[in-house]
C-alpha cells in the first residue's frame, strides 16, 4: 500500500526526513485516532460480552450509520450501570471518577519496581502524570519500526480490507458494523511495552480480527526468534446466509469477514508463533495458564465487567513471571485494573484513558 511504502523510502532518508516523518505519521495517526475513538464511547456497552455482545435493548434500535448524534442519544438511554461495578461510558451521568478513570495517571508511582518498561515510563512523567504529548512523537517512531518488521505490510494491508468490508456491510443491511479492534494508539502502545519488556510468552484473551495481536506479533518478532503469543477468543463470524447477522439497523459491535477466523491478520509467516484456542475464556484460560509454563505478558479484551475481568487478571497471576505485565483494554468501563494492581501493591498506568497496564 503507498502510505506503507513510504514510510519506508522516508525513513531512509535524512535527518531531517526523518523529523518530516514523525510529522506526516503523527499528523496521519491523530487523524486515525479521531476515526478510531469516533464511535467508540458510543458502542462500549455493546461489545464483547452479555448484553454487551451487540443486541440493543427491546424497543431500542441503531439508527442507520452515519446518523452519529442520534447514535449517542439511543446509547444515552441505556442504564448507567450495566453489571456489577462496570458502567456505561455513554451515559450522561457516567462519573470517570467511579472507575478511577484518569488518563495518564500513574497510580503508585513511588513504589519500588525494577520493570523495564515501568522505568521507561517514569521518564515522561511530569508532576505527576504523563502528559498526552509525550506520546506523541514515541508513537510516531514506533509507527516507523514497526513498519519496517518483515511482512508488516500484511497487517496494513488487511486492516483496509477489513474498513472496507464491514463499510460495504453497513451499506448493504442498513446495520451498524464494527471491525472489533483497538485505534491505532492503543496498538502502537502494545508494541512498545512488548519492545521494553521482552516477553517470551504473551497471552491474550478477546481477540476478533486480531490488530492488537498483530502489533504484539510484530513487535515480538523485531525482539527475536523466541517470543509466542497464545489466545483466546470466540470469533463473530459474519454469515449472511444468518439472519440474525443482517438486521437493519441493528449494532454489531464486533465481526469477523465471511471466511476468516480468529486473528486472521496476523502476518503468515509469524502463524508458528502465534496459538489460538477458540471458546469461551472463563472454560479455556485456566487451562491455558495450567498448561504454559510461564506468562510475561497478559493483554485482556474479551468481556469487560468487573467481575470477568478480575478473573481473567487472577488466573494470569498464577503464572506471571517477576518483571511481568498485567494489561487489561477498555478501562473506562470499571476499576479492575487499579483495584487488582493495589491488592498486589505495585504501580499501574493510564494510558490514555483506554489501555491500563499493572507493573509487577
Amino acid at each position: 500500500m503507498q502510505f506503507f511504502k513510504r514510510i519506508r523510502q522516508v525513513a531512509r532518508n535524512t535527518d531531517d526526513t526523518a523529523q518530516s516523518l514523525r510529522e506526516l505519521v503523527a499528523g496521519i495517526a491523530n487523524q486515525s485516532d479521531l476515526l478510531n475513538r469516533k464511535f467508540d464511547k458510543l458502542i462500549d456497552v455493546l461489545a464483547h460480552s452479555g448484553a454487551l455482545a451487540g443486541e440493543m435493548p427491546d424497543g431500542l434500535q441503531a439508527p442507520p450509520t452515519g446518523a452519529s448524534q442520534s447514535f449517542r442519544e439511543a446509547m444515552a438511554q441505556l442504564p448507567l450501570m450495566i453489571a456489577d461495578r462496570t458502567y456505561n461510558t455513554s451515559h450522561p451521568d457516567y462519573d470517570a471518577r467511579l472507575v478511577r478513570n484518569f488518563p495518564g495517571t500513574i497510580f503508585s508511582a513511588d513504589h519500588t519496581c525494577t520493570n523495564p518498561a515501568f522505568q521507561e515510563l517514569r521518564k515522561l512523567v511530569t508532576g505527576k502524570e504523563v502528559p498526552d504529548t509525550a506520546w506523541q512523537t514515541i508513537l510516531a517512531d514506533v509507527l516507523v519500526e514497526a513498519s519496517s518488521v518483515p511482512h508488516a505490510e500484511q497487517v496494513f494491508e488487511r486492516r483496509t480490507f477489513i474498513e472496507n468490508y464491514v463499510a460495504e456491510l453497513s451499506r448493504t443491511y442498513k446495520a451498524y458494523y464494527q471491525p472489533g479492534w483497538v485505534n491505532m494508539d492503543d496498538a502502537l502502545f502494545l508494541y512498545w511495552l512488548v519492545r521494553q519488556t521482552k516477553p517470551k510468552k504473551i497471552v491474550q484473551c478477546g481477540v476478533c480480527n486480531g490488530l492488537s495481536a498483530s502489533f504484539m506479533m510484530l513487535a515480538l518478532a523485531k525482539n527475536g526468534p523466541e517470543g509466542t503469543l497464545s489466545v483466546i477468543d470466540l470469533p463473530p463470524v459474519f454469515d449472511p446466509g444468518d439472519p440474525d447477522w443482517t438486521i437493519q439497523g441493528k449494532v454489531y459491535g464486533v465481526v469477523i469477514p465471511e471466511g476468516k477466523t480468529t486473528g486472521w491478520m496476523v502476518p503468515d509467516a509469524y502463524r508458528e508463533r502465534f496459538e489460538v484456542w477458540n471458546g469461551d475464556a472463563k472454560d479455556l484460560l485456566p487451562k491455558m495458564v495450567d498448561k504454559v509454563d510461564a506468562i510475561d505478558f497478559f493483554y485482556h479484551d474479551s468481556d469487560h465487567t468487573y467481575d470477568h475481568m478480575m478473573f481473567e487478571f487472577r488466573e494470569a497471576k498464577r503464572k506471571l513471571s517477576p518483571g511481568g505485565l498485567i494489561i487489561g483494554d477498555d478501562i473506562s468501563w470499571n476499576a479492575s485494573l487499579w483495584d487488582f494492581a493495589d491488592q498486589y501493591g505495585v504501580p499501574s498506568y493510564n494510558f490514555k484513558g483506554a489501555v491500563g497496564v499493572a507493573f509487577f
